[in-house]
């Protein structure tokens, strides 16, 4: 099966150079995609299964996928603004909006400034990036990365990256989008095929689930053409995703207190209204989690796990917690995503970020999307 795709929009002779620039780093020669049976097909319908573990269909169909793949010419990636969780609306409460946790932070009072978040320790781990999707009339994008699975076709993030709880349904135009760096996208676009979650996140707004797993299609990257004196694209193929820049291991029922690399692409502003970062390519936090489950009343969050001194700001929502991290194979341990972003301080700048505890309920949703093959 060979995937042509043609954008239509108006613009498209003016932006050639900066497709050129973006989709360059694949190889310049059309490839053929083969079709391959999904071996676990989902129900396009949305249900629960016995494990109260969610699955929202997101571009299931071929159809679906080459719609959403057509949306995201890179004018758009370019163009996306980093996203910040909401609350989930109730009938006696409006949603609210922070990029920090609202409620009490630690009594002690803590001194020293926070560390800064520096460049990974090594070369970025290939496996992180960027996903976008919008929300209304928006685009955004949030942290990401590729885990293992059987079909090597997963993605981790927020699950407030994935499924909107201010509209209460899933985020539009999925795509994850791995080592994302400055406008370049060097190992193509993944659009996802379905989104898996515990039923909690999605029915009650509970931050203690604040995860997803997302299965996509191979992936494909942009190549310029022209054709009768037009500039057209054709997707050309590259692959299943861990395959291209392989994939965490899942981890999880691990104690507190543990040596931590954080990833992510921070880029919003901090309370005092200051801007660090651009969220044009990989930041990295590292310490030890604290020792004990921390609680956010705002989020409905009970047992979240902190790490201190990581000032990421919002953008870096879904981005990997990794233990037994290897700076020479660049990989190690999926064992949370960033979740929420805290003040501890209480002064101008963020402090500290945290994650869902990954238990048995974080394992379900993983085994269940691990079974899902997407060719």
């Amino acid at each position: 099966m060979t995937r042509k795709l043609t954008l239509a929009a108006a613009g498209v002779v003016a932006a050639a150079s900066a497709v050129a620039v973006m989709w360059s780093q694949e190889p310049a020669v059309p490839a053929t995609a083969v079709a391959h049976a999904a071996t676990t097909p989902v129900s396009a319908v949305t249900g629960v299964n016995k494990n109260g573990v969610s699955a929202f269909p997101l571009a299931s169909s071929q159809a679906d996928e080459q719609r959403v793949a057509a949306y995201w010419s890179p004018e758009r990636l370019k163009q996306a603004s980093s996203y910040v969780p909401s609350t989930k609306p109730s009938p006696s409460t409006r949603s609210t909006t922070s990029a920090v946790e609202v409620g009490p932070g630690d009594a002690k009072t803590r001194t020293g400034a926070p560390r800064a978040a520096t460049p990974p320790p090594v070369a970025t781990p290939p496996m992180v990036g960027k996903v976008f999707f919008k929300v209304g009339d928006k685009e955004y994008w949030c942290s990401a990365s590729a885990v293992h699975s059987a079909h090597r076709n997963l993605v981790a993030t927020a699950g407030h990256c994935a499924y909107a709880l201010s509209q209460d349904k899933p985020v539009q135009n999925w795509v994850f989008v791995p080592g994302y760096h400055d406008g370049v996208a060097p190992s193509g676009i993944f659009v996802g095929h379905t989104l898996y979650m515990q039923e909690d996140f999605a029915g009650q707004g509970d931050f203690d689930r604040d995860y997803a797993f997302v299965t996509v299609h191979r992936g494909f990257s942009w190549q310029p053409y022209v054709e009768s004196g037009r500039l057209k694209y054709r997707s050309v193929d590259v692959g299943r995703l861990e395959d291209k820049v392989g994939a965490f291991r899942f981890a999880s029922g691990k104690p507190l207190g543990r040596a931590t690399y954080v990833f992510g692409y921070p880029a919003g502003a901090n309370p005092d209204g200051s801007r660090p970062y651009s969220g044009q390519a990989v930041k990295s936090c590292d310490g030890t989690t604290e020792k004990k489950f921390v609680s956010a009343p705002t989020w409905q969050l009970e047992h979240g796990v902190r790490l201190p001194g990581c000032p990421f700001t919002a953008g870096a929502s879904g981005g990997p917690w990794v233990t037994g991290y290897n700076a020479t194979t660049r990989t190690g341990y999926l064992s949370g995503i960033t979740s929420l972003t805290w003040n501890l301080s209480g002064g101008g700048r963020l402090d500290a970020v945290s994650t869902p505890y990954f238990n048995q309920l974080t394992k379900r949703v993983y085994a269940q999307a691990s079974k899902q093959g997407t060719g």
